[in-house]
């Protein structure tokens, strides 16, 4: 009897409670059961192709279209760029003013806060511009004097609505200095040009946000759907003792696949567009002696909309599994 005993304490414990699982067994299990998932939930959706690409697409629309627009600004916003380095400032010299008076002048430019750089163009400079461009060389010719006078090309920093402004503030200090005639500048673009780019930022902001809930409602609406289709199955898998976090894992990965999709499709659109647009732009730079390019997405511009699109689907998911799964409980 006390054998029997003895050898009854000795014998292994069998069963879920007698084994202890090393962490490297569970993060194997966690990985598998990942990979499993994930594996399930390509295969189901891909079984129903039609829904999946319909709500891809719905998803893909949603994403594209404040993307296009924000990248639309950001070709508007280039073109401002290019126009704003390109604009000058003409300082007009005073026909009286001799050499010295025009040395003096263009150190006192040169020193003005933000002044990027000078060039001075004689009188006779502006004469021979003047002859090769306008097509009346042959007629000047018959003047006694040259009627143009020496100018100066100010290069002024412009950024934004707060380089306007200083622009202003420095052609009124140029129009101060002695040997100065006229100041010829046209602002007024430029700052339309802000004022334009600036309800153009607001307004895609706008649209991105009220898309984005649509986003939200929308792979929210497939995945309460899918809980629906399946709430047998959870109950089971609740009775045998499936943690929440083991049931809502599916439904996750659907959510996200479904913003990785819709943010896949949505890329090419928008590279489609750039490229269809694109050509037509070329046309229209080239009439005025332009080199400017639509500029794409690019690679970073990509990922940045995939990882948008998968974040958004996962956020849909969990605010719609954490909402009905609740309510699915065995009885």
């Amino acid at each position: 009897m006390a054998t029997t005993e003895k050898s009854n304490r000795e014998a292994p414990q069998r069963g879920a409670t007698g084994q202890k699982f090393r962490l490297s067994d569970r993060w194997r299990g966690y990985r598998a059961h990942h990979r499993a998932t994930l594996s399930s939930s390509v295969r189901k959706m891909l079984s129903e192709p039609v829904q999946t690409l319909m709500t891809a697409l719905v998803i893909a629309i949603a994403l594209a279209l404040p993307s296009a627009m924000l990248l639309a600004l950001s070709n508007v916003q280039t073109i401002g760029g290019d126009l704003e380095s390109s604009s000058q400032i003409t300082v007009f010299v005073a026909k009286s003013a001799n050499s010295a008076a025009v040395d003096g002048l263009a150190l006192q430019l040169e020193d003005l806060e933000g002044v990027i750089s000078v060039t001075y163009v004689s009188a006779e400079q502006a004469l021979e511009e003047f002859k090769a461009l306008s097509g009346f060389g042959t007629a000047l010719q018959y003047l006694d004097e040259n009627p143009l006078p020496a100018v100066f090309l100010v290069q002024p920093l412009l950024s934004g609505e707060a380089g306007v402004s200083q622009a202003g503030k420095l052609i009124a200090s140029i129009d101060e200095l002695e040997s100065v005639e006229d100041v010829q500048v046209d602002m007024l673009w430029i700052q339309r040009l802000n004022a334009i780019t600036q309800i153009g930022e607001k307004l895609v902001l706008a649209i991105s946000l009220a898309l984005g809930i649509g986003v939200l409602l929308i792979v929210g609406n497939t995945i309460r759907l899918a809980i629906q289709g399946r709430q047998e199955e959870i109950i089971v898998v609740k009775l045998v003792g499936g943690t929440d976090a083991y049931v809502r894992r599916p439904f996750l990965y659907t959510g996200t696949l479904l913003g990785l999709f819709g943010a896949i499709i949505a890329s090419l659109i928008l590279i489609a567009c750039v490229i269809w647009v694109g050509r037509s732009v070329e046309v229209l730079a080239s009439l005025y002696q332009s080199q400017f390019e639509l500029v794409g997405p690019g690679l970073s511009g990509i990922l940045a909309l995939c990882a948008i699109g998968a974040m958004t689907g996962l956020i849909g998911a969990w605010v719609a599994v954490m909402q009905y799964l609740r309510k699915i409980e065995p009885k």
